[in-house]
């Protein structure tokens, strides 16, 4: 598959891919299509459509699955050597050079009461690098390939 500029999401999440020039294209419900669109992804597959891979060309640099039991559809679309990150912890096994794994997110209630508190006492030492909404894919890039420097990342509304 000849490699494109785009990233492919499997639910609704492309909104600030279009500003820092990456081409989206988003799976999503019919109802929420015209919102995708909105936001900048460049094209909206109904996922609920059983052929909905089809309708793409793929060539995808990288795909981040959200919806359950969609990231075996999706690699295929995915170029070799590009990434699949799956938060529905369905990541299928790597190949044609695609890194494919699960991205967790695992709250602690106990560490968030910890800051919580620290926060109200205004002892809580953090170093967040701000960043606009806007730049969300990059900073995802940086995070996920160990660039962060282990600073906090936070993303503002431009």
């Amino acid at each position: 598959m000849p490699s494109r500029d785009g990233t492919f999401y499997t639910s609704p999440s492309a909104s600030a891919s279009a500003a820092k020039g990456i081409e989206a294209t988003a799976t999503a419900s019919a109802a929420a299509a015209e919102r995708l669109l909105g936001l900048g992804a460049r094209e909206a597959v109904d996922y609920r459509d059983p052929n909905w891979s089809a309708t793409l060309r793929g060539g995808f640099d990288a795909a981040l699955i959200i919806a359950t039991g969609t990231a075996d559809t999706a690699l295929p679309l995915v170029r070799d050597g590009g990434r699949l990150r799956s938060l529905t912890s369905d990541a299928p096994a790597e190949e044609r050079g695609i890194t494919s794994w699960d991205l967790y997110v695992e709250p602690n209630a106990a560490q968030l009461a910890q800051m919580a508190e620290q926060a109200a006492a205004g002892t809580l030492k953090q170093a967040p690098e701000p960043l606009p909404l806007s730049e969300g894919p990059a900073a995802l890039t940086r995070v996920v390939s160990g660039r962060a420097g282990g600073k906090k990342i936070v993303l503002t509304q431009e």
